[in-house]
């Protein structure tokens, strides 16, 4: 194979070597027609193959709150590799990040650490169910637990297989999953008091858990309704399930405890991803330690691998933690947040495109198509794709990167000079939208 730096030349190549062209199923932006290559980053900013510099939008599906190169992270993932690449050891770093997570996020009694989200939340589900004794899980619709077969339903079903809009079906994400597993599971609608309330008084004794992400950033960005993460709670303590809050996007987003620290809610477990590691691969589940005393070697649940909490990964967060727990550092980034959102809903006005914005701290969704308040996925699943497209088209045409995604965001290194250079090309996105759907 001969070097390229043209990315439809490289996409021809990567589909001979990578099954389907990409590393991942979500690197292939829709509204391209191929992965975005991408050869360095740096701060707020991607630099693609012929060197033109993007203001980042989507900053690694938000797991880069800090941003891409920081001299933060660098340094601590070099202070790693100077111990000499230390794989599937232990050593003093674990124990100050997890005393770290002890002190900040209000559920973690004790901690344990993994790989991916995914991986996490798997796990956390299985030490749900050991520490129960029960196997029913209560899931959302439109909320994003990972890829694992007991929790991959139901996250962005078709409309035409979603069942009735009170009681979804039960829809697997993927082909190949054993259909014995939907006798586990049961999803509902969000932000619905009356189903919530139903499930459990019919299945309340059989149920482990009840997993959610408290911000539903993977429609998009859908908070809870008021009372309703306090409703769960509460439910769950009356049937003795565990509330277990997938935090993988919403911890340290906007609030140093994450949704936990924002909502004012605690739950039994937490699963920990994205930002937590500042674009490095790390997760962990915390909670209360008469759960997570199931684990294995105390208890009977296992979790284990080569590859978790590897040095790199650990100092990295650490780090990251750090820089999230100066005084300045959140004041700074909801300043930002309120500027960028102030600006962004005049231009939307402006366009006369239909679109509803919805955020909680750096992470948005953008609803085209829609005037009225996202509250569920059946809400979200109307907007328009084709709309978006051509929007995302736009903005990157305009040096500005926008995933074709549910969910777009910034971080905590992009100043005034990053959001203006967005909203510009924004201004101009929507101008794009107007003359091809008006």
């Amino acid at each position: 194979m001969h070097h390229t730096t043209n990315p439809d030349e490289l996409y021809t190549q990567a589909r001979t070597v990578l099954a389907g062209g990409v590393s991942a199923t979500a690197r292939l932006n829709a509204a391209i027609g191929r992965p975005f290559y991408i050869q360095r980053g740096d701060g707020a900013y991607i630099e693609d193959l012929q060197g033109k510099r993007y203001v980042d939008m989507c900053i690694s599906h938000g797991a880069s709150l800090l941003g891409h190169n920081h001299p933060a992270i660098v340094g601590a993932v070099q202070r790693a590799l100077e111990h000499g690449i230390i794989c599937s050891y232990e050593t003093e770093h674990q124990i100050a990040l997890a005393k770290r997570l002890v002190e900040i996020i209000p559920c973690a009694e004790q901690v344990r650490f993994a790989g991916s989200g995914t991986e996490s939340m798997m796990h956390a589900l299985r030490l749900a169910r050991t520490a129960t004794g029960r196997e029913l899980l209560i899931k959302f619709e439109g909320h994003f637990h990972g890829y694992a077969d007991v929790l991959n339903y139901s996250w962005a079903p078709p409309l035409h297989a979603a069942g009735d809009p009170h009681l979804p079906q039960i829809y697997p994400e993927s082909s190949g999953m054993p259909g014995a597993l939907t006798s586990t599971i049961l999803v509902l609608p969000f932000n619905d008091p009356e189903a919530l309330e139903e499930a459990f008084a019919e299945h309340g004794e059989r149920i482990a858990a009840l997993a959610l992400e408290p911000i539903n950033y993977d429609s998009g960005c859908i908070p809870p309704e008021p009372g309703f993460l306090a409703l769960c709670r509460k439910l769950c303590d009356q049937y003795g399930a565990l509330l277990l809050f997938d935090e993988v996007l919403t911890a340290f987003r906007m609030h140093l405890a994450g949704a936990q620290g924002w909502t004012g809610v605690t739950p039994d477990l937490a699963v920990l991803g994205k930002a937590f590691g500042a674009g490095m691969p790390i997760s962990a589940i915390v909670g209360r330690h008469t759960v997570m005393h199931h684990l294995r070697p105390e208890g009977t649940s296992e979790l284990s691998g080569t590859y978790l909490a590897h040095l790199t990964a650990v100092l990295a967060a650490h780090a990251a933690i750090e820089i999230y727990a100066e005084p300045a550092f959140y004041p700074c980034l909801l300043e930002n947040c309120a500027y960028f959102y102030r600006s962004c809903a005049q231009l939307i006005e402006r366009s006369r495109v239909p679109l509803r914005l919805q955020w909680v701290g750096p992470r948005f969704g953008l609803y085209f198509g829609i005037d009225a308040p996202v509250r569920n996925y059946r809400d979200a699943a109307r907007q328009s794709r084709a709309m978006l497209r051509t929007f995302v088209a736009g903005c990157i045409a305009r040096g500005v990167y926008f995933h074709m995604a549910a969910h777009h965001g910034f971080s905590g290194v992009h100043d005034r000079n990053a959001l203006d250079l967005a909203l510009n090309a924004i201004e101009g996105a929507l101008n794009d939208v107007c003359h091809a759907h008006q």
